[in-house]
């Protein structure tokens, strides 16, 4: 099937439990590539980007699967690319045997030796600064060299939630092709500084400034890599799906699908749905949307059934979602706590400090429903 720029296509697999062996996410990437028709260039690099930051076991979920990206790689290989313009690519938060994160542990290193596949860790690399269109916060980002060298670039993230993104997909994956200290998103950085006294007042939005800042350079990011223009492709493994923090705290849920895209913002719109999220009320989607870099309302996607090979009507496209949401979770004073509410609107991140700014203000702090409380 020819790929339109806007569509969003769904490959599904059978899945009865929150684990599997690495051969069912190997046949899930591999089958998912092979159903579209890729126009992939005759030289250069294909660059894929996995959601590897922290090396956890493939298991934990933390991670997109080393068997998900090696269903990629012999797509790949199968649909002509030879392995010796190849490479997996992530700038993570590096090796940490005390504790059991390692490319080793994380089953890659086995599966790219097999496949005779290098592997760039981006961390301290040579970098190109490229200007953001639009930029809000960002008026440009350092972007990894081989991330702006690459002749197509496929982003592999993983279905899962995350304690600040909610959803930590396609775009949010793209933070691993920055160099530190600007790929630190997550945190009050130089740029912040002028507003660092009020960064946790609460914004029209209903999040703090901190927050809408960051789902602005989010979408800075989102701007700058699709200036560069090289051809580019989300493939979401979803086969298993976490919630929670993105780290330790959270569980598994099977899911069964793979996810595919040009367009980053229309794929995690329809994987956070999927999801059992409202992508419409995730704050990175809301903001994406009224920026005019993709839609975040899956009624106005277009959603295509790869095995069917025909258009989800919403009803269809239900179908298909997780019975159980999937809810990311962020720490406060008193445990852990929902991220969103049951009216579906989002809490602050780190809702605490949110709350002792209000309170600053002569203002009620905002109640929160804690993980696990009905």
């Amino acid at each position: 099937m020819e790929i339109h720029p806007d569509r969003v296509y769904l490959y599904r697999a059978q899945i009865e439990k929150d684990e599997a062996p690495f051969a069912h996410y190997r046949s899930l990437a591999y089958a998912a590539l092979n159903a579209l028709e890729l126009e992939l260039p005759t030289s250069g690099t294909v660059l894929v980007k996995p959601n590897a930051t922290v090396l956890f076991p493939p298991e934990k979920r933390v991670i997109t699967h080393p068997g998900f990206v090696g269903g990629i790689l012999d797509a790949l290989g199968d649909k002509g690319v030879g392995r010796q313009r190849l490479l997996v690519a992530e700038g993570q938060s590096g090796e940490q045997p005390q504790h059991g994160h390692t490319w080793e542990v994380s089953g890659y290193q086995e599966m790219l030796a097999r496949r005779q596949v290098p592997l760039r860790v981006l961390n301290g690399v040579e970098t190109q600064p490229v200007q953001v269109p639009g930029g809000v916060v960002y008026d440009a980002y350092p972007i990894a060299r081989e991330v702006v060298e690459c002749a197509f670039f496929l982003n592999a993230p993983l279905a899962k939630c995350h304690n600040l993104g909610c959803t930590t997909l396609s775009i949010k994956n793209l933070m691993g092709i920055l160099t530190s200290p600007v790929r630190h998103l997550c945190n009050i950085q130089e740029v912040d500084q002028p507003f660092a006294e009020g960064i946790w007042r609460l914004n029209p939005s209903g999040l703090s400034l901190f927050e809408d800042r960051f789902c602005h350079k989010l979408c800075d990011l989102v701007a700058a890599l699709r200036s560069i223009g090289m051809p580019r492709l989300c493939v979401v493994d979803g086969l298993v799906g976490r919630d929670g923090t993105a780290f330790n705290e959270g569980r598994n849920y099977p899911l069964g699908w793979a996810v595919l895209g040009q367009n980053e913002v229309h794929v995690d719109a329809v994987v956070t749905f999927l999801m059992g999220l409202d992508p419409e009320a995730t704050p990175y989607l809301k903001f994406a949307a009224e920026r005019g870099l993709g839609a975040n309302r899956v009624d106005r996607i277009e959603v295509v059934d790869l095995i069917e090979g025909q258009t989800l009507d919403p009803g269809a496209l239900r179908q298909r979602r997780s019975p159980s949401v999937l809810m990311p979770v962020a720490r406060c004073e008193r445990g852990y706590y929902r991220r969103f509410r049951a009216d579906g609107s989002a809490v602050p991140w780190r809702v605490d400090d949110v709350n002792k700014q209000l309170q600053a203000e002569g203002r009620e702090p905002l109640p929160v429903e804690l993980a696990g409380e009905q």
